[in-house]
């Protein structure tokens, strides 16, 4: 022990020593040896400008971007927040000659006040401006300038795509797998039509997704927004297909795309998006992976981040003395989000947590028997079969409480996932869940179906249908009322959408970081948070 502490000694002693030299040797002011810690790893120093320019009575340093430098180190040498800098373009994309503006308020600025102007050289108008991933205090926002709608995408070589303007026609791609070719498969006998629901057609789902689009849109319509679809059936989701089809039909010419498409497919259509600078929507998939490295790629459903956020807060309303059970086999599958919640329990500090390994059942009763008012998060993955063995047996000791029985929570939904689990059990250990299908307490859910069965005669078969109908509110509303600014604070205020939806950037990509959380009573799910 003793041996370790002086090599801990040693080391600290070291970097002393060698800062002091590097101090000695270089003759760094103050001043220099705060603007260089500023820079990020690998990018140009950053020479402070005296250019200020007046808007509305406050004052901008103005700042023309250099080879090599970047949002972050240009803030941090002004000695502001990222998300405190101003620009015309995405801040993913800054090129040299680019232009980042900087309030003065942070700044001891004695430089004698300017004529007011509004120029092209002006602050960009937008009403409000995404934060810092890091940070979670308000923004201020730049004041309102008269200006030409901004360009999002800056490319020093002129090869950016041109802004589009508000209120002008947004033109929207769809390509998906209708199953054209598989119509006769589909059996209309009375027997087929009556077992409905116990057999399942991908053009039924698919073609939904399709029809709750074209509701949105025609709801967009009636509001004065006006749009374009170009939708593209795919057949085979193959990458040498992917890139015919979106050759063919002029796909990245469009405003957004939107790409129900599987994993391999998508990753070739993504990537293509983004040579090309357009934004592209994928619906369906959880994988939040898909944001990575490709700024141009919105992820609709819920992000891990997101719902571990929202359970946790939950179970600490609902049980804020208690101690929180964390279930887990320990296998690879379950690593990405055990370590989210970690993560996110660390950050808080205001929860009490156990990390239990299922191998250890036995040992569960007399923990929770120890700790009153526990909570128990399930996220148990070994497999369809291990699953539902796992599942009886954790419902059976937990319902055996006769009193201060512990709260179950998970993430999938058990009811759909486990047609035979026991409802009764699930009922009295307080079930929570991400529940995946109609909320019938929910007005919203109940207009749409209503308003699907009118104009289409039945109602969806999947929630997919009410998935399109929402990011294309979103989205397209968005784009028609913002413009192409839309993308650099991607929020809209939506009262119709049958499930949240606010995009957040996550990796480099977009992604939905809201999610409604249910609890089962009176044998039907109801909102919890």
């Amino acid at each position: 022990m003793k041996r370790a502490t002086d090599k801990v000694f040693c080391g600290k002693a070291l970097k002393v020593m060698l800062l002091v030299f590097v101090c000695i040797t270089f003759r760094f002011s103050p001043s220099t040896f705060l603007a260089l810690r500023a820079q990020a790893p690998g990018t140009a120093p950053v020479k402070v400008s005296s250019e200020i320019q007046v808007v509305h009575g406050k004052r901008y340093f103005v700042h023309i971007v250099e080879k090599g430098q970047t949002v972050y180190s240009i803030s941090k040498a002004y000695k502001v927040e990222s998300y405190d800098a101003v620009t015309h373009v995405d801040i993913h994309f800054l090129h040299p000659g680019d232009t980042v503006w900087i309030p003065c308020r942070y700044q001891n600025a004695t430089t004698p006040l300017p004529v007011e102007q509004a120029s092209p050289k002006s602050p960009q108008q937008q009403t409000t401006k995404p934060t810092n991933k890091d940070s979670r205090k308000p923004v201020t926002v730049p004041p309102t300038v008269t200006h030409p709608t901004p360009v999002v995408h800056s490319a020093a070589s002129g090869d950016a795509r041109p802004s589009r303007s508000v209120g002008s026609v947004v033109k929207v791609a769809l390509i998906m797998p209708l199953h054209l070719g598989e119509m006769e498969e589909i059996s209309t006998t009375k027997f087929d039509i009556e077992q409905r629901g116990k057999r399942t057609y991908h053009q039924f789902e698919f073609i939904e997704f399709y029809e709750g689009i074209r509701m949105a849109l025609d709801q967009l319509a009636e509001e004065g927004i006006n749009s374009e679809i170009n939708v593209v059936d795919i057949a085979t989701q193959s990458a040498d297909e992917v890139k015919r089809l979106f050759n063919e039909h002029h796909l990245t010419e469009s405003d957004v795309i939107i790409s129900l498409l599987f994993r391999d497919a998508f990753t070739q259509a993504a990537e293509l998006a983004r040579d090309a600078k357009v934004y592209i929507v994928n619906p369906m998939t959880t994988r939040s992976e898909v944001c990575q490295d490709n700024p141009y790629v919105v992820k609709i459903q819920p992000s891990l981040a997101g719902q571990v956020s929202t359970m946790l807060d939950n179970i600490k309303s609902e049980r804020p003395n208690g101690q929180l059970f964390v279930i887990h086999s320990g296998n690879k599958e379950e690593r990405v989000i055990l370590e989210e919640i970690k993560k996110q329990l660390i950050q808080r500090g205001d929860l009490r947590y156990t990390l239990f390994n299922w191998s250890q059942y036995a040992k569960l009763t007399q923990f929770l028997k120890a700790n009153p008012s526990s909570s128990v998060l399930s996220i148990y993955n070994e497999g369809r079969d291990k699953n539902r063995i796992y599942v009886s047996n954790l419902l059976n000791r937990l319902a055996s409480f006769k009193s201060n029985t512990p709260t179950l929570y998970t993430f999938n939904d058990w009811t759909r996932e486990l047609p035979d689990v026991d409802f009764a059990q699930l009922q009295q250990v307080g079930y929570h869940t991400f529940a995946t299908g109609w909320d019938m307490t929910n007005n919203i859910h109940v207009d749409f179906l209503k308003a699907f069965r009118t104009r289409y005669g039945t109602e969806p078969t999947s929630t997919l249908a009410s998935t399109g109908y929402d990011l294309t509110l979103y989205i397209v509303g968005g784009l028609a009322k913002k413009g192409t600014s839309f993308w650099l604070a991607p929020t809209l205020p939506s009262p119709t959408l049958t499930s949240p939806l606010h995009l957040i950037r996550s990796g480099e990509g977009l992604e939905n970081d809201r999610s409604l959380l249910y609890r089962l009573e009176s044998l039907r799910f109801i909102p919890a948070n």
